[in-house]
């Protein structure tokens, strides 16, 4: 069931948030679709029949499939435009470009081509810069949240922040208490820049609507310094990725069940230890021809 928030800003809630606003000319504006033709049919329904108008434009926070699988349905059956954030595009428009991130810019493993990872491809008519925008009849504040994602966007209309996976809700921390992320240096300045954005109400990517993020954001930051803590707890010694991340899902008892789950946590794990080697509390060097991380005074 959609929830109004303003005048003319509502959010249905799912799996992933999605926004709806309705523009100058009456027509519908979404934020995020979800990750496929189901919410996106849900969507659909509440415009047509709920608000008696059509859907003109997708505006994606980002370019991971829980968030534009369902602008491929959607566009097929609207004729609607989409626009997203610069670099988030190229994984819009070429989704076997997340696994192939994953696995470390190499064909990935079949275990990795899942609807989960590689939605159906989104055409991009536009970018959204960070700033002010004018698309299809709405003003909207686009906000740089990098580090979830290469150039995630928050987007700020009408005192809606709409923040997409800037952070997560308690539930999802305690059953994964390593959320995936592409950089964490800056993914924490952007968390910053989150919880110092002016607003009324915030829809975050998942979880519920929220008058402030600053709940989420300290229990995101407290997620993140557990893990930081027991990555230098961990190397302790030279020791090559895969070990680091064998003892770190040890230590902090995670049950890693598939490649899948493993291939989300791996670069999330190199984020870590990227933050950590420019704060000078970790080192690499080379040994015996490969890469081992080290603590800094080793």
């Amino acid at each position: 069931m959609a929830k109004n928030l303003t005048e003319r800003v509502y959010v249905m809630p799912g799996g992933t948030n999605i926004g709806v606003v309705i523009a100058d000319d009456g027509r519908a504006v979404l934020i995020d679709s979800g990750l496929n033709d189901t919410p996106a049919r849900k969507a659909l329904r509440f415009v047509r029949e709920d608000l008696g108008t059509e859907i003109a434009a997708i505006i994606n926070t980002h370019g991971h499939a829980d968030h534009f699988g369902g602008n491929a349905w959607l566009v097929k059956r609207t004729n609607s435009r989409v626009y997203a954030p610069d670099l988030d595009e190229m994984t819009m428009r070429h989704p076997l470009m997340q696994p192939i991130m994953l696995y470390g810019g190499a064909d990935p493993v079949d275990a990795l081509r899942t609807s989960f990872l590689v939605a159906e491809a989104s055409p991009v008519d536009g970018l959204v810069r960070p700033g002010i925008n004018d698309i299809s009849g709405i003003r909207i504040q686009a906000i740089p949240l990098g580090g979830h994602s290469l150039n995630q966007l928050g987007y700020l209309i009408d005192g809606v922040f709409f923040c997409g996976d800037i952070v997560f809700p308690a539930v999802t921390l305690e059953k994964y208490p390593i959320p995936y992320l592409h950089g964490l240096t800056e993914h924490l300045a952007s968390m910053e820049v989150a919880a110092h954005t002016v607003c009324d109400r915030v829809v975050p990517g998942h979880g519920p609507v929220l008058e402030t993020l600053d709940d989420l954001v300290a229990r995101n930051r407290a997620a993140i310094d557990t893990v930081i803590a027991t990555l230098l707890s961990v190397v302790n010694r030279p020791l090559l990725g895969d070990e680091i991340c064998r003892q770190l899902f040890i230590r902090m008892n995670l049950q890693i069940a598939d490649p899948q789950a493993y291939y989300l946590l791996r670069p999330t794990v190199n984020a870590y230890l990227a933050h950590l080697e420019r704060l000078g509390e970790i080192r690499l060097e080379m040994e015996q021809s490969s890469v081992v991380w080290m603590p800094k005074t080793a």
